[in-house]
């Protein structure tokens, strides 16, 4: 179950989220106070959502004190509101809401397999699009939940390429990343995981060695928790990279040989950016945007075919 969120306006969140950057306090009226003398009651509302959201945290002490950086005395509403709605985007059950929008289901089917997935009411789920709406993350058209143009992914086709425009920011790049992965995949996934496959599809033209290593080292770190969801951690324990994970999900019978070659392709990809020189030519690996592309996508190809024949029956790539 998702951490409880209370119902606070945008602007209350916000000047409590400057009290708490300002004044490091343990007694919440005295963070209400200096969050412009509100109230106690509104401070039992305002802080423990602000700490689910990963903006502040309660330290051993009781102390609240603030983790979102450029928070200061006299912010701008509107830079507070660009602090939250980062914070929002990072938030998985909103993330999760904003990947079924993005995948064509209602708004009412968003919030049904969000909460499936999440184990997450329906109230807390609704109260994430309104907040998502003031931040104009989300917008209406007639009477269906749509993304704002800057978050949403161009459409998906069958065989689309990763466009410039999917890559503008971190919440595309997820969104792109979800649309490929399915549903079920992304959720299996933890946050850093997804974190480093929307980093690897940000980066694949800035910086294609490391896009590389970021989608390579998700795949170890799916195969690593499938092997463990199915019982076999010890022996998961003594693989060293994806390589390894697959031939082991191989021999225990969970995967087709065929899957472990494509994992074997991702993982022979990562090892070209693990040494400076190939240890049989002595000369170093050039890793091109276009082979740094193919390793993202190939990634995202695979745990999603992966995942689909353990825990789906489906044979599929």
């Amino acid at each position: 179950m998702i951490s409880p969120l209370q119902r606070v306006p945008l602007r209350t969140l916000a000047s409590f989220l400057e009290a708490v950057a300002s004044h490091p306090h343990a007694d919440e009226a005295v963070i209400a106070s200096f969050a412009g003398g509100l109230s106690r009651t509104t401070a039992k509302r305002a802080l423990p959502t602000l700490a689910a959201l990963g903006l502040i945290e309660r330290e051993s002490g009781g102390r609240f004190v603030c983790h979102a950086s450029g928070v200061r005395r006299g912010i701008p509403q509107a830079e507070a509101n660009l602090i939250i709605r980062r914070a929002l985007q990072g938030f998985r059950p909103f993330e999760a809401l904003c990947e079924g929008v993005a995948l064509g289901e209602t708004e009412q089917e968003a919030i049904r397999r969000t909460g499936i997935l999440l184990d997450a009411d329906e109230g807390t789920l609704r109260l994430l699009i309104g907040w998502g709406e003031d931040l104009g993350i989300f917008h209406r058209s007639g009477r269906s939940l749509c993304l704002a143009a800057e978050v949403s992914p161009s459409p998906a086709a069958e065989f689309d390429a990763i466009k410039s425009e999917d890559v503008e920011s971190e919440a595309r790049a997820r969104l792109y990343n979800a649309a490929r992965l399915g549903r079920d995949a992304n959720n299996f996934l933890d946050e850093t995981d997804r974190a480093l496959l929307a980093e690897a599809t940000l980066k694949y033209r800035l910086d294609p060695p490391l896009a590389v290593e970021k989608s390579g080292q998700a795949l170890e770190d799916y195969l690593r928790e499938v092997a463990g969801n199915k019982g076999f951690v010890v022996d998961a324990k003594s693989c060293n990279g994806a390589g390894q994970l697959g031939a082991l999900l191989v021999s225990k019978g969970l995967i087709h040989s065929h899957l472990n070659q494509f994992v074997q392709a991702i993982a022979t990809a990562r090892n070209t950016t693990a040494h400076r020189k190939d240890k049989k030519t002595m000369q170093p690996w050039e890793i091109t945007p276009h082979g740094a592309f193919w390793a993202v996508t190939g990634a995202l190809v695979v745990i999603r075919s992966v995942h689909d024949f353990i825990y789906g029956g489906k044979q599929r790539l």
